[in-house]
Order: C-alpha cells, then sequence, then structure tokens
C-alpha cells in the first residue's frame, strides 16, 4: 500500500491532486497539509513513499523540506509542484536529487501518468543488479519502455520566452516566429491545445498560432520551462549538437521547399509547416535521451549514435504519440514525408510529400506523377 503525502497550502490545488493519487491508486494512504512544518514533522516521525511538494509554502519552501528529506537518506521520492522558472532554482533542486516536477497550470491526465512513471522508475531502480555494467541500449530501452521521453531546447530560447511579456511587439513576433520551428515546441503547444483541458468543440488546432491563440502566454511560458526540466533537454555534447543541428537544417530545408511551392500553388502552409517541424521529434527524443545518459557520466559511443537513429526512431515515434497524443490529421500530415497512402485526395498530404521527395530525393519516381496534379513541371527548384 503507497503512502502520499501532499504539501500545498492551496486548498484547491490540494484537493486537486489528492483526487488524481487516489485514481492512480485507489488503496493509497494519503495524507494532505497546509502547514509545511507540520508537514515534515509527520513525515520525520511516519515517512512516506511519495511526497509532492509545493515550491513556495508558508515558513519551509518545498526545496527546504527536499533538503530535509534527502538529509535523511530514506528512500523517499519526491516531486515538486511548480510554476518556477528560474534555471538557478530548478538545479538546486536537482542538487538535491528531485524525482520529478509538475508543472502549473497542470492537466490532470498529465498528472496521473507521471505519477505512474516516477513509481515505476523506483520500482526498477530497486530490482536493478547494482553490479551490472550500465549499457546505453539498456538506458534507452528503459526510458521508452516507461514513456521517460523529452524533447531538447536551448537553454537560451527558453531564457527569451520566460521574457516574451516584457518584449516590444516586434521583439515578441521575431521570438514567437523563431519557435513556430522548434520540433519540442511545436510538438507539446499542439498536444496540450488539443488536450481534453483546452479543447472547447469539434475543430482540431493545427499550427503554432493557433495553439498560442488556445492557450494564451503564460501557458506556453510554463511548457517551454517544464521542457527544459527534463533530464537530457540541453544538448552539449559535441556529436549531438553537430547532429541537432543537422535535423534543424532538414527541418528549415523543408520549409523553404514550402515556401517555393507556395509560389506556384494554393495550400494551408502553416499546416504544412507544422508537419515539417513535427516530422524529427523521434531522432530528438533519442538526441535526448543519448544527452541524459552522457549526463547522468556515461560515455557514448557515436556508432551506437548512429545505429539508434537509423533503427530506433519508429519505436520512439509511436511512444511519443501515445504518451502526448497528437490528433490523426496532424499525424497524417507528417507522415506524408515518408509515405503517401494511395488515393489520399486532400492536398496539404501531397504538398507535404512532394517537399519530402524534393528534398531527399525520388528514387520510386513519384514527383512526376503528384507535381501533375497541380500542373507543376521542373520549375520548382529544392536548392
Amino acid at each position: 500500500m503507497i503512502r502520499v503525502m501532499i504539501v500545498e497550502d492551496d486548498p484547491a490545488t490540494g484537493l486537486l491532486l489528492r483526487k488524481l493519487v487516489k485514481r492512480v491508486w485507489p488503496q493509497a494512504v494519503i495524507t494532505l497539509d497546509i502547514d509545511p512544518v507540520a508537514a515534515l514533522e509527520r513525515w520525520q516521525q511516519f515517512g512516506a513513499d511519495l511526497v509532492l511538494l509545493d515550491w513556495e509554502l508558508p515558513g519551509l519552501s518545498g526545496l527546504d523540506i527536499l533538503k530535509a528529506i534527502r538529509r535523511s537518506e530514506a528512500k523517499t521520492i519526491c516531486a515538486m509542484i511548480t510554476s518556477h522558472s528560474d534555471r538557478g532554482e530548478i538545479l538546486a533542486a536537482r542538487s538535491h536529487r528531485i524525482d520529478a516536477y509538475i508543472v502549473k497550470p497542470f492537466d490532470a491526465k498529465q498528472v496521473m501518468e507521471r505519477l505512474q512513471q516516477i513509481m515505476a522508475l523506483e520500482s526498477t531502480d530497486d530490482n536493478q543488479d547494482e553490479y551490472a555494467i550500465p549499457l546505453f541500449e539498456d538506458f534507452m530501452e528503459d526510458c521508452i519502455k516507461r514513456g521517460l521521453l523529452g524533447l531538447p531546447i536551448t537553454p537560451e530560447l527558453v531564457v527569451g520566452i520566460k521574457n516574451v511579456r516584457e518584449m516590444g511587439e516586434h521583439e515578441r513576433m521575431k521570438l514567437l516566429r523563431q519557435c513556430q520551428v522548434e520540433s519540442a515546441l511545436m510538438f507539446r503547444m499542439l498536444h496540450l491545445a488539443n488536450s481534453s483541458r483546452y479543447i472547447d468543440g469539434p475543430g482540431v488546432v493545427e499550427t503554432f498560432d493557433g495553439a498560442i491563440r488556445k492557450l494564451g502566454l503564460e501557458a506556453f511560458i510554463n511548457l517551454a520551462v517544464e521542457i527544459s526540466w527534463h533530464p537530457g533537454s540541453h544538448i552539449q555534447h559535441e556529436y549531438l549538437v553537430q547532429k541537432y543541428f543537422e535535423i534543424k537544417r532538414d527541418v528549415m530545408s523543408l520549409i523553404g521547399i514550402l515556401a517555393k511551392l507556395r509560389e506556384h500553388v494554393e495550400f494551408q502552409i502553416d499546416r504544412c509547416r507544422a508537419a515539417c517541424v513535427l516530422y524529427p521529434i523521434a531522432k530528438l527524443s533519442l538526441l535526448q535521451i543519448m544527452q541524459a545518459w552522457v549526463d547522468s557520466g556515461e560515455i557514448l559511443d557515436e556508432a551506437v549514435c548512429d545505429d539508434v537513429l537509423d533503427h530506433a526512431v519508429e519505436r520512439v515515434n509511436e511512444r511519443l504519440h501515445a504518451q502526448w497524443l497528437i490528433p490523426n490529421v496532424i499525424r497524417e500530415r507528417t507522415a506524408a514525408l515518408d509515405y503517401l497512402p494511395a488515393g489520399t485526395v486532400r492536398k496539404e498530404p501531397v504538398i507535404i510529400r512532394i517537399a519530402g521527395l524534393l528534398h531527399a530525393g525520388d528514387p520510386q519516381q513519384e514527383l512526376p506523377r503528384l507535381m501533375a496534379r497541380f500542373g507543376l513541371g521542373s520549375q520548382i527548384d529544392a536548392n
């Protein structure tokens, strides 16, 4: 029977967390404390398997309680509930072995999934042979199996996003244009905008601009910060940085081809751009896993890295889409870069397929037939 302690001074948030914990573990013994001093005393007397800590508490902060728990060397899993985005504070929590973050405002389904992931991680760690030699392939498989997948984002971009409210209109629009081609932001923004929390009708949010309008700047900022908290989100290893920018160049090349096609054919370029930006998420997630491996003190074999990027993409892609639900209409467009089902009549997937073939080559000679649909000839130059 799992023992869960919630330390949250906002009664409504505390009751919601209690309800979500009960949904995940119906037999859990749950305590809810508003007073952090009393909560710490209770933990010191009775302990707990999982502690959910609000960051800002009267008297003692969540970080203070975390430090006290870690000093005891007790095997208690700690998750911080926070809207904090200060990198120094994040690093302070990491230095005291915080196990997870739950970012406000949060989505109920995501919180329940995160709770299960946290406890699954602890269960796996308890069963590991302490003398086993760690292998990257095992580490990667474990991350995929348990859905511990993130996406890379640069700290500089996160800093800019945190300051977006203070920017002038021109500077803000420039930043948002940059964010439109960031795969991590596009993927997570479209997921959140189409989640049950925000959806208010049958329509699907299909573009970055649409997601911004739906979510607002505050949720956008919090989401960027949350992405940056994931282990391995800051790509630093030289070889991984090289791979990261290769992927970014491919995305920008596809977007450039779309712009050229748009000069000849009328289509929804924002939707097609989103598909191209989303296309490499599996490879980017693998880079994040590799960086997390390096950050843990292990050595990355470049040959293994290349092999993983060649062979693990499909499984990671499936797991990512299961973890962060993306509407089928968006997935169809993204998939068109690899394959266009026979009989496809919708314009955007065909345009995306043409862009993909112009970018990567056309060994099966698909292009003439597809381009003929729109009266296009050889006037489109991919370079």
